[in-house]
């Protein structure tokens, strides 16, 4: 962290704990009995990931995605090992803002047919112009702050911090 940066504190690894926790057991009543795929993109969900299928009381697979930039746009590499189709998948998301990449996700992982889709994102930033319409649960809400830590990076760093914290930077 530079001279001129600073971390303030949003959300607290415990209120990170606490929410995980919930929504492990909602999702776990919800899929009692079966089995539930969770569709991911790796590098901003794995640590998010990772304490949500520790807490779900229920069987879990993940496929997790990546993106990939060419020249003109965004990709997403499912790389599936295994058909979706059938299945019941939870596409889990670190940051719902304007929602077209989780869109985009949401679209191609239908195509595969599942059984069941539902969205869980991390957290929700409040966006005016919002062009994805979506029903995303999301375990916090918050302003449209520049945030870190929890898998949440600046320039990949912050990204092992156990809570989430706004990066402020502060004129000199």
């Amino acid at each position: 962290m530079s001279d001129n940066q600073k971390l303030v504190t949003v959300i607290t690894e415990e209120e990170i704990k606490a929410a995980v926790i919930k929504a492990a057991n909602e999702y776990g009543k919800m899929y009692e009995n079966e089995q539930l795929t969770i569709v991911a993109d790796l590098s901003s969900t794995f640590v998010f990931v990772a304490d949500l299928i520790r807490e779900l009381p229920i069987d879990v697979t993940i496929q997790f995605v990546a993106k990939t930039k060419d020249s003109n746009s965004t990709k997403i590499d499912l790389g599936f090992e295994t058909s979706l189709k059938g299945r019941n998948v939870l596409i889990v998301s670190d940051i719902f803002y304007k929602g077209n990449a989780l869109k985009k996700l949401y679209d191609i992982v239908n195509e595969e047919e599942p059984k069941d889709v539902k969205i869980l994102s991390l957290i929700e930033k409040k966006h005016k112009d919002r062009s994805a319409e979506l029903e995303v649960d999301s375990l916090f809400s918050i302003d449209d702050i520049f945030i870190v830590g929890y898998g949440l990076t600046a320039n990949e760093s912050y990204r092992g911090l156990k809570a989430i914290y706004h990066l402020q930077t502060e004129e000199k």
